[in-house]
């Protein structure tokens, strides 16, 4: 169904839900609770929004700002909280699926395969603030890159685009998968212990519901540098639980079955 004739039936649904409690007191119905299935870390898509899933990236940042050659984050990386945010990044939506568009494309190009734009998000100073303590000091803004390259060609409003993100972030870090996380700082871990805690405490995973991102670092051993994922955009409000989850259709899972969680350095900076 073409994307302008489902948003107007959703218009349509939404008029006609509006109207019905009205109609039913007038003809003495019994009294029924109001729904709550709204979806309070919904985000509103005006343009491309047919994509199937999310991916959300969290970053285990000593990891995350470590390659071959040693730290590569800036100096001001604050090394707290360790769990910081990647992106959300939308799957590919239906249109460029119709027209045979690789998977890889999109995850190189994004949103530049519609329109490039490099105009970074207007975002209030509180929020920036929260970013700047959670999103990695790349040597150029991660912010602006995950906004030019995954939100804006969506018409997303970046103000809410961060605070879910943000919001979904915070959420596993206070849970306790993220705390058991923070306290295997460290120590070498398996992907089964870590499924495992997860499954104890949300519901059981679909497949690749989670998957794991590794670097290597300069004494070549796999050290965690990030945590996928992949939700379901009408269900962003009930992660971390499992029924928010869908399946990945990608194999995008780069460590071995047991890996090691770093710590900062202790010569880097703190911050």
């Amino acid at each position: 169904m073409p994307y302008r004739a489902l948003t107007a039936l959703r218009g349509l649904h939404s008029t006609l839900a509006a109207l019905v409690p009205a109609l039913c007191l007038m003809a003495g119905c019994a009294h029924t609770p109001p729904s709550t299935h709204t979806d309070a870390l919904s985000i509103p898509v005006t343009r491309h929004g047919d994509f199937g899933h999310y991916t959300l990236a969290l970053t285990w940042q000593p990891g995350f700002c470590t390659d071959q050659h040693g730290p590569s984050c800036q100096p001001d990386q604050p090394h707290a909280p360790l769990i910081g945010l990647h992106g959300l990044w939308a799957s590919r939506p239906s249109d460029l699926v119709r027209e045979g568009l690789p998977v890889t494309q999109w995850w190189i190009k994004g949103c530049d395969i519609y329109q490039h734009d490099d105009t970074p998000p207007q975002l209030s100073p509180a929020l920036s603030k929260r970013l700047s303590g959670t999103v990695a000091h790349t040597r150029s803004s991660l912010v602006t890159h995950e906004y030019t390259k995954h939100v804006q060609c969506f018409g997303m409003n970046a103000e809410r685009f961060f605070t879910v993100a943000s919001t979904l972030r915070d959420r596993f870090a206070a849970g306790p998968v993220g705390r058991e996380l923070d306290h295997d700082a460290g120590r070498d871990i398996s992907k089964a212990d870590v499924i495992g805690s997860f499954e104890r405490t949300y519901g059981t995973l679909p497949e690749r519901g989670l998957q794991f991102r590794c670097n290597t670092d300069a004494q070549g051993q796999p050290i965690l540098a990030q945590l996928w994922f992949t939700l379901d955009p009408r269900g962003l409000g009930r992660f971390p639980a499992a029924s928010g989850f869908l399946p990945s259709p990608d194999v995008q899972d780069n460590c071995p079955a047991r890996f090691h969680v770093p710590t900062w350095p202790v010569t880097a900076q703190a911050g």
